[in-house]
């Protein structure tokens, strides 16, 4: 079966975004509009990584921590954590971040930071990723409770520190990262720039060293900078390319398209992505299209009967 899967990694809907989040974005996006009206929607119980790792074979990767496949083939600690660059934002009594807050690296100021780090720092390492963040290495991993950042854009970040017996080991170096960074010259650089400074790494997803084999066969071809889709393609014997201007029709078998609105607005991916997908569901190239954001699952097949009788309604209400 030929299909289009399309997976918004940061884009969460939920109550801690807050009153002034927008119920409906702010260009039209008629391609996602279109799936979301006549498609089917689906609960993702855990979201879209165990869907994907499911939905390329690998059902014996499903609920792996995050860093233990963004990690694999490169970590050579007992234990990592993914250490996302974030910007945070004070208001009177809390503090925040919007999804501008959620920052990617470029090569340079990864390496430089590592290199520091590991002058500074003793029994961690941070290793750089290709997504623009690090892996942080540690012997021993704390026992915490974590959160993925994208999850608690516009909420309060002291409500998703670490929890658990091993969270005040994971807060304390939390802290002594950020007084790291405070005036660092990789962010006097960066406001020289312009560009907003690294108020911390926030460690999440974290987990043990990886001891499952690659496999090798048919797979789908993989598009996205994010770190568990490499380490999940790496892992099946491939590797994901960057993205491209536009979907091409050309492509043989099943695509899977990871992307950031950090990166490229909801407008550019429906222009880009969507809508020439739907050109191909309706010329019967594709037997399907899918989008995996906010844990949903919208899924609109060739097959599919248009239901006209329902009422037309943004996508992202559909995916809340």
């Amino acid at each position: 079966m030929r299909e289009i899967v399309i997976v918004i990694s940061d884009l969460y809907l939920s109550d801690l975004h807050g009153p002034d989040t927008p119920a409906t974005p702010p260009v039209a996006l008629p391609g996602m509009d279109r799936i979301a009206r006549f498609g089917e929607r689906l609960p993702l119980d855990r979201g879209w990584r165990d869907w994907l790792a499911r939905w390329v074979g690998r059902q014996d990767l499903e609920q792996a921590p995050v860093s233990t496949i963004a990690g694999a083939g490169r970590a050579d600690a007992a234990a990592t954590w993914m250490a996302t660059p974030l910007h945070l934002a004070a208001g009177l009594t809390t503090l925040h971040f919007d999804t501008r807050g959620i920052l990617r690296l470029s090569a340079a100021e990864l390496e430089e930071l590592a290199l520091d780090f590991a002058r500074v720092f003793h029994d961690v390492g941070l290793v750089p990723l290709a997504s623009g963040e690090f892996l942080l290495l540690q012997s021993v991993i704390p026992a915490a409770t974590t959160t993925e950042p994208a999850r608690i854009v516009g909420g309060n970040v002291a409500d998703a520190l670490p929890q658990g017996a091993g969270a005040p080991t994971l807060r304390r170096l939390g802290a002594e990262i950020e007084m790291w960074l405070y005036e660092h010259p990789v962010n006097v650089a960066r406001a020289g720039r312009g560009e907003l400074p690294i108020s911390t790494l926030w460690m999440w997803g974290g987990g043990g060293r990886l001891t499952h084999r690659s496999t090798s066969g048919d797979l789908p071809r993989a598009f996205g900078s994010d770190s568990y889709l490499q380490g999940l393609w790496r892992l099946c014997g491939g590797e994901a390319q960057s993205l491209p201007p536009q979907l091409d029709a050309t492509y043989a078998g099943s695509v899977v398209l990871v992307v950031e609105t950090g990166r490229i607005s909801l407008g550019e991916l429906d222009r880009r992505f969507v809508a020439p997908a739907l050109e191909h569901l309706q010329r019967r190239d594709l037997e399907r299209v899918s989008i995996l954001a906010n844990d949903r699952l919208l899924v609109l097949a060739s097959g599919h009967q248009l239901k006209f009788w329902r009422r037309a309604r943004p996508a992202l209400e559909r995916l809340r």
